[in-house]
């Protein structure tokens, strides 16, 4: 990819979230002083007007950031906090430090307290911008009870806020649809970022393994399975790139629903044919691959499948009463529809 912000993630990344980092941040180790580095780096304000302090990016400026976190598996919500600033501040209600992460699923009141179950980075991110219905609020995490919830290595965790700290966070009333679709889309370029680096270190892997004297990359049934992969890998990057258009910095609603279906219904013949390739190996806890594979099976699943949000497109496709053909050209790509 040539692309100077490209570039410069590349290289903070690289050498910030090394894989010993995000094998200490998902062992329960200190995230704050990573957080601090990527905060100062400046890309969190990117979406934001200069006026703002940001640097007056649109969306398809910033998405090969996105997509290079995910090529690092960058274990906190780098994405979601550069999408969540610009919302915010468009929301009257800005916030300059800390990182944020969505909980727009599975948030409800309970007795005195509001809950917020299977949230996103929720055991590393400082705070969370919650959606239940048309109610809206952005709470700290450094206030609430936190409960992880899922499985080796990851960083989802349940939250528990009292009425009081709710009462605070209360934002004005949004649509929930928004924030969902923020995550959908920040998942859609993690997704793809992180489908390209297993990609990358596949075909590393079948041209350097050697059996029955040449490598393994040379058997066709090799080249057929990578080459699969090949497709799903770019269909992912190139649906999460068209969620960009337009020069806006909020991706299209219709488009992100398709970026984060089509990303996802990729993921798991990734992963298998991945792990094929690499054999035993593949899955040690001491190869790398796991990092990614681990990921790209969790960030699937979550702010929706690609069942769900296939059946969020296909449901407005039927409300509008356009043809298929209509529908596609208005809705996902911009067109005028007579």
């Amino acid at each position: 990819m040539d692309n100077t912000l490209f570039d410069n993630a590349e290289r903070l990344f690289a050498g910030l979230c090394t894989p010993e980092a995000v094998r200490a941040i998902e062992a329960g180790g200190e995230s704050i002083p990573l957080w601090n580095a990527l905060e100062q780096s400046g890309f969190v304000q990117a979406l934001l007007s200069e006026d703002a302090g940001g640097a007056g990016l649109a969306l398809e400026d910033v998405w090969p950031v996105m997509f290079s976190a995910g090529r690092h598996a960058v274990p906190l919500p780098f994405a979601q906090t550069m999408l969540a600033r610009a919302w915010l501040h468009e929301a009257g209600r800005p916030l300059d430090h800390g990182s944020v992460t969505f909980a727009p699923f599975r948030v409800r009141q309970e007795g005195d307290h509001l809950i917020a179950r299977g949230v996103h980075f929720g055991q590393v991110a400082s705070w969370v911008l919650a959606t239940s219905g048309d109610a809206a609020w952005l709470l700290p995490t450094d206030e609430a009870r936190v409960d992880s919830c899922a499985g080796h290595g990851s960083l989802d965790a349940d939250l528990t806020w009292s009425q009081q700290v709710a009462g605070r966070g209360a934002l004005a009333r949004r649509a929930a649809a928004a924030i969902s679709e923020l995550q959908a889309f920040s998942l859609a370029a993690l997704i793809a970022g992180a489908a390209d680096r297993v990609l990358e270190m596949t075909l590393d892997y079948a041209n350097q393994r050697v059996q029955f004297g040449k490598p393994i990359g040379k058997f066709q049934a090799l080249q057929q399975q990578i080459s699969e992969m090949a497709e799903l890998v770019f269909a992912a990057r190139m649906a999460s790139q068209m969620a960009c258009q337009g020069g806006a910095r909020s991706p299209s609603s219709a488009l992100a629903q398709l970026a984060k279906a089509r990303a996802s219904q990729g993921v798991g013949r990734i992963v298998a044919v991945a792990h094929a390739v690499h054999g035993a190996i593949g899955v040690t806890h001491e190869y790398d691959l796991q990092l990614y594979t681990r990921r790209l099976s969790e960030w699937s699943r979550t702010g929706g499948g690609a069942g769900y949000w296939s059946q969020q497109l296909g449901q407005a496709a039927l409300d509008s009463g356009q043809s298929a053909v209509d529908f596609i050209r208005g809705q996902l790509f911009g067109e005028p529809v007579l």
